[in-house]
């Protein structure tokens, strides 16, 4: 067995060839085994703090590391020169920086809100695990083609899966980054830091964001911390150069540099950094023109900066996927011991709540908790009940705070004109994009005209966005649009196959139908739908006269199967972008 090396400042062991110790990133060197001159004297003290016994060092007898000699003027001008102890608590510096970039947003009007974990959340199974692995190859391949913002949706289907896995959230700041979204980037690099504070990439990442918001003092602090925790992280040394280079630190910039080369000499950012700084120093005489050793001679440099600073952008991706392969393997190991008895049914995409909320106040209570996961729920009404508005809602609200993945197919109104009334109610909740899909009239037309059979073209279409974007809710609006486009020949045996197959998709699903009331002797009268029988679930809306000159919204739930719940009528409104019920007062 190979013999390993002791660390001097935490004693750990490390791997024979290791440069750096593994767990304090204190340099390891061949003086660690000798012994100080003179004699060595440790108090060692018991729990209670009291010193009780002396021990001299000596021949055989335990030694500390002799004391650094004290620094010279130059190694206090450069701080990258001196070793620096372990570092436990970086709470200073990632609060320092958390601070400055809530303020920006606050003054630039943008929602910052750090990653809170959902307590609804559940661990990923095997199925999980498995998902997550597809989307991350997903992601990693679209990112190597440079497509960011396509790469950002598996990275949150990726997270939706193990929220607790690091790889997705550095990914995804990185993503958020290259299309200016720093905020957002700024959020998944913290939450690395949260999952992994000595994670070089997440230290690296914030740092970046910081300049890329022209935070550049808190950016240097970032960076410095960062290569004291990780002093053998090239780019971060090369990151922290361009900072204290836009600072006009010039002496400071052209050894981070430098350090960065001595780590890697073929970094080609630090190469041509370095050389750009020295023509600057030069220029100011703060330096002389010095050659370039022979051994740097011998690695090309990038023509100019620009075309280093994408080369290094394509060096952080590599790095980040060299990163992510170890656990990557881990995951795929995990899914290949796991359980290898399958159901035949198809499972879900993720862990499944057992009800679906509203998130209509005064409703799920009702509900015992919502609707039942896989449910098909009609939700009917007169024109102007807000039946579209309410399924909506319940879409964009599981979309936002659930992370469930939704469909929302318009059969009668276009995307933008939906989208643009939808937010004049006040729904303009914060959705992760992907989350929420609309498909107007034309895409749907476009879908349906493919085939003959209407059933396996909807199904077609639908089933291919599952696969690429996941899904969890659809609403279908309206079932007339749909019986008029699919052109229905036998109405009932047309709802029950399109309803067998809403069940089939594993999901849960929403139909909107019109619903005029019929008013006889001041009574509304039922008719007879086949639809209403076939349904899991009847959520019925009216509009209730309360005098002469005014009226009322109500909602009733007819049925839902599984569920004990009133049948009686709810008054309903729309208050700030929240719907909420009452025990409706008979006039």
């Amino acid at each position: 067995m190979p013999t390993l090396l002791p660390c001097p400042n935490c004693n750990s062991f490390n791997k024979p060839d290791a440069t750096y110790c593994h767990t304090c990133g204190r340099r390891l060197g061949p003086e660690q085994g000798t012994m100080p001159e003179g004699t060595e004297v440790v108090l060692k003290q018991v729990m209670g703090g009291e010193v009780y016994s002396a021990l001299v060092g000596g021949e055989g007898r335990r030694t500390r590391p002799p004391a650094p000699p004290p620094p010279s003027d130059e190694d206090t001008e450069d701080p990258i020169s001196s070793p620096d102890p372990e570092i436990e608590d970086n709470s200073d510096v990632i609060g320092a920086a958390l601070d400055r970039i809530r303020a920006m947003a606050h003054e630039e009007g943008h929602r910052f809100k750090p990653y809170v974990r959902s307590k609804s959340h559940k661990g990923s199974g095997p199925q999980g695990h498995e998902e997550l692995t597809v989307q991350m190859d997903l992601a990693v391949s679209l990112l190597r083609e440079r497509r960011f913002e396509e790469a950002i949706e598996p990275l949150l289907k990726a997270i939706a899966r193990d929220d607790e896995n690091r790889p997705p959230w550095i990914l995804l700041g990185e993503a958020y980054l290259r299309v200016d979204r720093p905020y957002k980037a700024a959020v998944a690099y913290l939450r690395s830091l949260e999952l992994s504070p000595r994670d070089e990439q997440a230290w690296l990442g914030l740092g970046r964001v910081l300049r890329f918001l022209d935070e550049l003092p808190t950016a240097a602090t970032v960076l410095e911390r960062a290569t004291r925790i990780r002093p053998e992280h090239a780019d971060t040394w090369v990151e922290r150069g361009l900072v204290l280079a836009s600072m006009q630190k010039l002496p400071e910039a052209l050894r981070s540099f430098g350090k960065a080369l001595d780590i890697r000499p073929d970094h080609r950012i630090a190469l041509a950094k370095r050389t750009e700084v020295e023509a600057m120093l030069r220029e100011q005489g703060a330096v002389e023109a010095n050659p370039e050793p022979a051994e740097t001679d011998a690695f090309p440099r990038p023509p100019n900066a620009s075309e280093a600073e994408a080369a290094f952008e394509v060096d952080i991706l590599e790095e980040i996927e060299d990163s992510i392969q170890e656990e990557a393997r881990k995951t795929m190991q995990a899914v290949r011991e796991g359980p290898r008895t399958m159901p035949p049914a198809p499972v879900p995409e993720a862990p499944r709540p057992p009800r679906v909320p509203t998130f209509v106040e005064g409703l799920d209570e009702g509900l015992d908790g919502g609707i039942p996961w896989g449910h098909l729920v009609l939700i009917e009404g007169a024109p102007g009940t807000m039946k579209s508005s309410l399924a909506f809602s319940i879409l964009l609200h599981n979309a936002a705070r659930e992370g469930l993945h939704c469909l929302y197919v318009s059969l009668e109104e276009r995307a933008s004109s939906l989208l643009k009334q939808m937010g004049s109610l006040g729904l303009k909740l914060d959705v992760p994009k992907g989350s929420l899909v609309v498909l107007d009239p034309r895409t749907a037309a476009d879908i349906l005209s493919e085939k003959k059979d209407w059933v396996d073209a909807l199904e077609a279409g639908i089933k291919s966005i599952k696969e690429k974007r996941g899904l969890d809710l659809i609403v279908i609006d309206s079932l007339e649009a749909l019986e008029v486009l699919a052109k229905f020949k036998d109405r009932r045996r047309e709802m029950y196959r399109l309803f067998e197959w809403l069940r089939d998709l594993a999901v849960t699903s929403f139909v909107v139908t019109e619903r005029p009331d019929w008013l006889i002797a001041g009574h509304v009268l039922q008719g007879r739908w086949d639809e209403d029988f076939l349904a899991d679930g009847v959520i019925q809306l009216r509009i209730h006269m309360v005098s002469d000159l005014e009226a009322q919204r109500r909602l009733r739930v007819v049925k839902m199967r599984g569920t004990k719940h009133e049948t009686g009528y709810l008054a309903m409104v729309l208050d700030d972008g929240r719907f909420r019920v009452t025990r409706a007062m008979s006039t």
